[in-house]
């Protein structure tokens, strides 16, 4: 089994009108990823699920993180013209001490209660406003970031979910 990429690589799909499927698995990641989480045996929470990979615990804490950036990324999508957006160094943030797990679960539950009305909401003109990435060195359209997120969290989720090395 793949353990770095578990569902394989993001790859986006430009032809894809058709959202609903990418904000339904958006919609439903808080629960599945609680009940992955309670799932998880306590023995593998702070063991990395791969060679060199990040323990699961900091998984969640970096879906909080990056799901937020999204969030963020989205609204200035929408409030600005093709906005520059911050990157962030993911691995220096993983290693901040985050507090408890429950609380990454709890913010990933209030983004993803925000975000999805609003994504529910958008036309498809709206989908295709943009924010500039200087790591992408790109402008990439709030559709985009849909697709990516809903992988993103399945792509994770499924670290989660794998057996002990």
């Amino acid at each position: 089994m793949e353990r770095q990429f578990p569902i394989g690589r993001f790859g986006y799909r430009a032809s894809e009108t058709e959202l609903n499927p990418f904000i339904k698995r958006l919609e439903s990641l808080p629960k599945r990823l609680a009940d992955a989480w309670s799932e998880c045996p306590q023995a593998l929470r702070d063991a990395p699920y791969r060679d060199g990979g990040w323990t699961r615990r900091t998984v969640v804490h970096h879906m909080a993180d990056s799901h937020l950036n999204m969030y963020v990324r989205i609204k200035l999508a929408l409030t600005e013209d093709e906005p520059t957006v911050k990157p962030y160094d993911e691995n220096t943030w993983a290693t901040l001490p985050d507090g408890p797990v429950e609380l990454s679960l709890q913010l990933i539950e209030a983004v993803h209660g925000r975000i999805v009305p609003l994504l529910k909401s958008l036309t498809e003109v709206e989908f295709d406003r943009r924010y500039d990435h200087p790591e992408l060195l790109r402008t990439v359209p709030i559709r985009e970031v849909v697709q990516m997120y809903a992988w993103h969290g399945d792509h994770h989720l499924a670290h989660i979910q794998l057996p002990g090395l």
